[in-house]
């Protein structure tokens, strides 16, 4: 991409430098042509002013008629004497040469000034543009060099400097038993995801961590598979190559609710992504929790100084409210601020970090299509996603779409308000078999509103708020696709909703 753009800027500059030589041509060449035609204009004028001189010169003086003058001086009585008439009969005498050759070059030397401020402004522009051109180049190649664009030597690439200041830092994700020393902090459908902390550069500064997802590469992509056919290889090289490119794509995203992509480390076998390390872990767990120490991680040993945000039963209402928020004005970066266009695939509390301050983080975005083993816990034909999650179309399609995304997102809503799961023993040890959404519809039909709400959050005063948010993910999670909202759609709703 950064060659084409350098093509294009030097054939931009190029044409530039060619209409300004062309412009300039086009000048002098009409203003020689003009100089031209001046001066025989200038030679006949002469030359006919001094005919006309000599005729009037040979007019004979008996042709000049006298009148005699009148006492009151009248035009008509006036008397002209020989010596009057003589000098009247005489001709005008001519403006010298030197006037009319001072009025030539005073008009050259117009020309030449509008030529010169005709040029001055055109070369002036010219060097705006092409200089613009050039400040912009050099600051896309400053700016993609801070932001890791450019792999160093080891095939690292950095996205977020501000967290890995050096490529120095992930080396030890280069040697064979680099994670070997470091716990694991979480497992998907992908790969495990460890938690390391970086070195110190300074003495006081506090220690920074990081979350290692190991996604690993499809049995094919192993450079080891040498019984391929050139086909086959240049199918995979092209996997890869597209593979880089959504990771490049995510790791330039910023959104506040939206957990950055830091570094990216290739190797033969795996793809290691590192993120931000998130303290109080994941939505699911923040639900599921039932002290303060656990929302905030339990690996650390840090303690959780209490406040609104939490409950016993993980999160009180306010907190979650702003996670369905912040959820849904990701979603509609994914969906609709960004181009292209990225559609999840597997939005779940799973994936759906808190900050230090309970802020969400929709963590994976972008990169389960990118992925080869892009499958999580479970898996149909070709259908990739968790259970409870996905949209109904998806099986029969196999085609996933902005809509199921919003189905995904409904099911989290559903999540929020209920304090439920799909894969809550509630819904599997039931003799009959009704999946989490059914259930809702049914519940809220009957109306039997209580038995919907969290018994974690019921009876605070909110009730209204959370029956508001429960007809919200019955609308998100619609069976036909066409009648559920967009991710934009959505976020407005949500946003009307005062806690």
């Amino acid at each position: 991409m950064a060659s084409v753009a350098r093509s294009r800027s030097v054939i931009v500059l190029v044409s530039l430098v060619t209409l300004l030589v062309v412009f300039v041509s086009a000048v002098e060449c009409y203003d020689g042509r003009h100089a031209v035609a001046y001066s025989a204009v200038a030679r006949r004028s002469r030359l006919g002013t001094r005919h006309v001189h000599h005729r009037r010169t040979t007019v004979p003086h008996r042709y000049v008629l006298a009148e005699k003058s009148s006492p009151t001086g009248s035009p008509k009585n006036r008397s002209i004497s020989p010596a009057t008439a003589n000098n009247a009969s005489a001709p005008a005498p001519a403006p010298p040469a030197v006037s009319q050759t001072d009025g030539w070059h005073h008009r050259r030397s117009h020309k030449h000034r509008v030529r010169n401020w005709i040029i001055g402004f055109v070369v002036g522009s010219l060097a705006g543009v092409i200089s613009g051109l050039v400040l912009s180049v050099l600051f896309r190649l400053a700016l993609n060099c801070i932001r890791g664009r450019y792999r160093s030597r080891s095939g690292v690439m950095i996205f977020t400097p501000k967290l890995i200041r050096r490529p120095e830092h992930l080396a030890f994700l280069e040697k064979e038993d680099g994670l070997a020393s470091l716990d694991v902090i979480g497992r998907g459908g992908c790969g495990e995801v460890y938690k390391a902390q970086l070195p110190v550069e300074r003495e006081g500064d506090e220690p920074r961590f990081i979350a290692i997802k190991k996604i690993k590469k499809h049995g094919g992509d192993a450079p080891a598979n040498n019984n391929l056919s050139d086909e086959e290889s240049r199918q995979l090289d092209k996997r890869s190559r597209q593979i880089q490119s959504e990771i490049r794509t995510v790791g330039h995203i910023r959104h506040r609710n939206l957990l950055p992509l830091a570094a990216h480390v290739p190797r033969p076998d795996c793809h290691y992504l590192v993120y931000e390390y998130m303290k109080n872990g994941s939505l699911h767990h923040a639900l599921k929790a039932g002290t303060h120490t656990e929302i905030h991680g339990a690996e650390d040993g840090n303690s959780s100084t209490g406040g609104t945000g939490t409950a016993a039963g993980g999160l009180s209402w306010p907190a979650r409210l702003r996670v369905a928020v912040g959820v849904a004005a990701g979603l509609e970066y994914l969906h609709v601020s960004h181009q292209p266009q990225i559609i999840h695939r597997d939005l779940k509390p799973a994936n759906i970090l808190l900050d230090d301050d309970l802020e969400p983080r929709i963590a994976d975005f972008g990169l389960a299509k990118a992925m080869p083993d892009s499958h999580t816990h479970v898996t149909a034909s070709n259908v990739a996603g968790t259970l409870g999650y996905i949209a109904p179309e998806y099986y029969q399609t196999v085609k996933f779409t902005a809509k199921c995304d919003v189905y995904s997102f409904g099911v989290i809503l559903a999540v929020l308000a209920t304090g439920k799961e799909p894969s809550d023993k509630f819904f599997t040890e039931t003799e009959e078999v009704v999946g989490l959404v059914k259930w809702l519809r049914r519940v809220m039909e009957s109306g039997e509103h209580a038995q919907a709400i969290d018994p974690a959050i019921a009876g605070a005063g909110h009730d209204e708020q959370i029956l508001l948010l429960l007809r919200i993910a019955l609308f998100c999670t619609k069976d036909d696709p066409k009648e559920r909202p967009s991710a934009k759609d959505v976020r407005c709703m949500l946003s009307q909703i005062k806690t």
